[in-house]
């Protein structure tokens, strides 16, 4: 049976392991789960346009946009349906999301998996789905 600890919601800057519907988490920024261990997973935002989700201090899986763009107003934010997007900036182009569009006002959440994995998923505290995971 897999565990997850989750956390009250928080500011993302201060290492919670969920960012809560609506928030952003901006470039530079990560939710965090386990920090501090060696099976320490989170979900960070890059300043080139990027996400990562890093596990036992390595990029697991990543997302990059093409070209050679950089800047520090890139972000995600999890829609009222629960679609996570990751955004150019604020009314900027949507350059990715999730496809997870049934879980009305989900929270995104990074998790250390107890069978040696890392998720990334969304949680709306009656369902839970993960979206992305790897050893």
């Amino acid at each position: 049976m897999a565990s997850l600890t989750l956390i009250e919601a928080g500011p993302a800057s201060a290492a919670s392991n969920r960012l809560a519907n609506g928030k952003k988490l901006t470039a530079g920024h990560c939710i965090v789960d386990r920090a501090g261990t060696s099976k320490e997973a989170k979900f960070c935002v890059g300043k080139y346009y990027n996400i990562n989700l890093y596990y036992k201090r390595k990029i697991c899986w990543s997302w990059q946009t093409k070209g050679h763009i950089a800047g520090p107003s890139a972000f995600v934010q999890v829609a009222k349906n629960g679609d996570v997007g990751f955004y150019q900036y604020s009314g900027g182009r949507r350059l990715w999301h999730s496809k997870t569009s049934k879980f009305r006002g989900a929270a995104l959440v990074v998790g250390s998996h107890l069978y040696g994995k890392a998720i990334l998923a969304v949680d709306t505290g009656k369902a839970f789905w993960t979206f992305k995971s790897c050893h």
